[in-house]
């Protein structure tokens, strides 16, 4: 392994401090991002979570890379993989990808290093950023630290770790601890050219800790990419530049499922982003690996169809949107991701095609939606946005019912001749018009 622990020297008294009181001492203040290179360009970044175990049971990396440039035409620039690593294979283990064995080694089902090079490379080329999930805050229990480093756990059993039974929690109390965690995240950036991490359970390990590792990781990448699962806006100062919206995803989930309304989506987006700092971001879905192992998307959104509405009024309201891997399938039932679920993301998919043109509309109107927004509705099941800076005005109208729908359009948009974002045809607004079970338009003028 050629990438080795680094020595973290603030100064000579902080030196001698942290062999006694461990990682929370040992490292640097993170530096001040370059305003001119934003890490996240909130109008146009689109991150993919990519379940491997969706894609093949043996050669999976092979696999994904033969979807990038499928992914890429999408307009996907950031390709989150779920957790690569080996899994913990013992009375305790359940089968959970976050239950790591072995932080340098890939599951043999996945492939090689070589091949994981290969995708990395692949991705690159396509315009992709690709980032690890990460799980720093326990190992499973056949993990060889527990063996040769037991003190390097934290001991009887937290709540958390009972809840989970099939892990055991690491004590970032101890230095090595967090030189090694630290050491095992760069050894990826190293031998495999990945570009940041997607960091579960965020708030398990303790801020100095990330806030050391990224600036470290960012001497090696200016521009890597950091995503915690968390709400806990003090992240942000760590260094993470997304944070998750778990009060938007509920509120999206109640407005599709007739139990919430607009205006609970649109209290719970003001609510995150009251608490993010400027330069920084939410990333925003409508389902995510968690959320679809419980909740069957087709059970909120009942069809391909209301999931893509759903998805629109996301992309538009604000943050990064993302998108799970099968939800561009149209696949609306549960997918426990402990275990192969071998999908056709071959075939033409006429969900795939839909998508592929929403976030077409999407990145051709980055420009206006850093301008003004006004958010307002047309009845109560039809919810619009719209963007206007000093020359145009976006429109987005979503039907978030499975009915049709007739409303006027907002009266400063009747009789203008508009452009269809979605088609690229040009038409005149009428005064009123009727919108399909879950249809969503995307105008410009």
């Amino acid at each position: 392994m050629k990438t080795t622990v680094k020595t973290y020297i603030v100064c000579i008294l902080s030196s001698m401090l942290c062999l006694f009181l461990g990682c929370k001492q040992g490292h640097h203040v993170l530096p001040p991002a370059d305003d001119d290179k934003p890490i996240v360009d909130a109008n146009t970044m689109v991150i993919y979570e990519c379940n491997e175990r969706l894609f093949a049971e043996s050669e999976a990396f092979k696999a994904i890379e033969n979807y990038v440039p499928e992914l890429a035409q999408m307009g996907v620039n950031v390709l989150w993989l779920m957790p690569i690593h080996p899994r913990g294979a013992d009375s305790k283990a359940i089968g959970s990808p976050y239950c790591v064995r072995d932080y340098r080694a890939i599951d043999p089902a996945f492939g090689s290093m070589a091949d994981l090079r290969s995708l990395v490379n692949t991705a690159h080329k396509n315009g992709m950023r690709v980032i690890l999930d990460w799980i720093a805050n326990h190992t499973s229990w056949d993990n060889s630290w527990v063996t040769t480093h037991p003190d390097w756990y934290q001991g009887p059993q937290t709540a958390d770790e009972t809840f989970w039974a099939d892990v055991t929690f690491l004590n970032y109390d101890v230095k090595e601890v967090c030189d090694t965690m630290a050491a095992c995240m760069l050894y990826w950036v190293d031998e495999a050219g990945v570009d940041g991490f997607r960091c579960d359970y965020a708030g398990g390990a303790p801020k100095e800790f990330w806030q050391g590792v990224i600036t470290d990781l960012r001497e090696r990448k200016d521009n890597a990419l950091m995503l915690a699962e968390t709400s806990d806006a003090g992240l942000y100062a760590a260094g993470f530049d997304l944070l998750y919206s778990w009060s938007y995803l509920y509120a999206i989930e109640g407005l599709y499922s007739g139990s919430s309304t607009f205006g609970a989506l649109l209290s719970a987006n003001t609510s995150e982003y009251n608490s993010t700092p400027a330069g920084k971001e939410r990333m925003r879905y409508v389902t995510t690996h968690d959320e679809s192992a419980n909740t069957a998307p087709g059970s909120v959104f009942r069809s391909a169809q209301g999931e893509l509405s759903a998805f629109c009024l996301t992309a538009f309201m604000a943050g990064v949107p993302m998108i799970y891997s099968s939800q561009e399938l149209g696949y609306m039932n549960t997918i426990n991701f402990f275990n192969f679920n071998v999908m056709d993301f071959a075939s033409e998919n006429a969900t795939r095609t839909a998508m592929k043109s929403l976030l077409g509309a999407y990145k051709q109107t980055a420009h206006l939606r850093g301008g003004k927004q006004l958010t307002g509705a047309l009845n109560s099941k039809v919810p619009y946005i719209e963007y206007t800076d000093e020359s145009e005005t976006l429109l987005v109208i979503c039907n978030t019912s499975n009915s049709e729908q007739e409303v006027k359009y907002p009266m400063k948009h009747q009789g203008r001749e508009v452009t269809d974002m979605l088609t690229g045809q040009s038409l005149t607004l009428g005064t009123t018009t009727k919108l399909a079970p879950y249809e969503y338009r995307v105008y410009k003028h």
